[in-house]
């Protein structure tokens, strides 16, 4: 177990002087203990934010990585939309006309490699659909404001986790959450 200590600023430049939709810089230090030996150890806001990130991937991975789960890979970016929640609520109804209900997703905010473009990764676990061919189904191929959403099923779930886990931790504003995951995923 361990225990904390104290934070420290190891940065001068607040929240608001930071570059958005860069890499985010860290700002603080945070010092803890392990009661089992006393040693102590140190970590920055980022990296805390990254551990808890990976932890939320990790819980979902292990819930809903059996066979009898379908995950959809939803990707979108700004210029799409900025909120999350408008694009879970389009698919939520969509998948409530065809009587599939949502076992639970995952989110978080990447930056292209080939353009520079903030995008969200959703990622949806359902119960596993038997569907002939590999094809998504038309009520799945979702459009935003007469925009389309890339939508495709996960055929490989680890490397799909692998992928995300070694994703950066961005900058888009204070305040601005850049993952999140169903209240049903409790880590």
């Amino acid at each position: 177990m361990t225990e904390f200590i104290f934070t420290e600023r190891i940065s001068n430049i607040s929240s608001l002087q930071l570059d958005i939709n860069n890499i985010r810089r860290p700002l603080f230090e945070k010092t803890f203990r392990y009661s089992s030996n006393g040693q102590k150890f140190i970590l920055t806001d980022v990296q805390f934010m990254k551990y808890k990130r990976n932890r939320i991937l990790e819980k979902f991975n292990s819930m809903y990585s059996s066979i009898d789960y379908t995950w959809l890979e939803i990707g979108f970016d700004f210029s799409v939309n900025t909120r999350v929640s408008e694009i879970l609520l389009k698919l939520k109804r969509n998948l409530t006309k065809i009587g599939v209900p949502m076992a639970g997703y995952i989110w978080l905010i990447d930056k292209g490699d080939l353009h520079g473009i903030m995008h969200f990764h959703l990622i949806v676990a359902i119960p596993r659909l038997d569907l002939k061919g590999k094809t998504l189904p038309d009520c799945l191929k979702l459009k935003f404001k007469n925009k389309k959403i890339h939508s495709s099923f996960v055929t490989n779930k680890p490397k799909m986790i692998d992928y995300l886990l070694k994703k950066e931790i961005y900058f888009i504003g204070k305040r601005k959450r850049v993952y999140g995951k169903s209240r049903n995923i409790k880590v």
